[in-house]
């Protein structure tokens, strides 16, 4: 009667250990498969907006900064917008002074061209993979019209 019983012991061991390691092997499995899911999810979160970055000034003697992008160095940006702030001269006119590819959040002006007696400036901001390419004289056409809207708010108070 004993052996019987350590029979069926072992039988019943048996019969819980099995489904018992195949269940942990799939727990395992799907947590492993959970883990490199949510670790592909933030390898393609921390990527951020492709910006051409480099700086011209009218001294340098290199001006691939100005006349192609693609020659320039690519920057990983945290920032909101790819930008081009072009200043040329206005006698001579269309003389490039300086030149800035680089990524803002605010950009100072988003699509503008400001002229005073002495420069024309040309402010170009965009929010796509590498759309700072252009030589900066023409507007940009993906940028976010509304950029900086939250902060213009109507605030109620008493009429005089």
């Amino acid at each position: 009667m004993l052996s019987k019983q350590k029979v069926n012991a072992k039988l019943l061991l048996s019969t819980r250990g099995g489904p018992r390691r195949s269940s942990s092997n799939n727990q395992l499995n799907a947590m492993l498969l959970l883990i490199s899911m949510l670790m592909a999810l933030q390898m393609s979160s921390v990527s951020g907006l492709l910006c051409y970055t480099c700086t011209y000034l009218e001294k340098y003697s290199d001006n691939s900064c100005v006349v192609d992008a693609n020659s320039t160095r690519v920057t990983d940006c945290t920032k909101k917008y790819c930008t081009i702030m072009r200043q040329e001269s206005v006698h001579p006119s269309g003389k490039v002074i300086s030149f800035i590819r680089d990524c803002l959040d605010k950009p100072l002006y988003l699509n503008a061209v400001k002229t005073d007696s002495t420069f024309k400036t040309f402010y170009r901001s965009c929010t796509t993979d590498l759309c700072n390419d252009s030589d900066g004289t023409t507007s940009a056409t993906n940028y976010d019209p509304n950029f900086g809207a939250s902060e213009n708010k109507i605030i109620k108070g008493k009429r005089h």
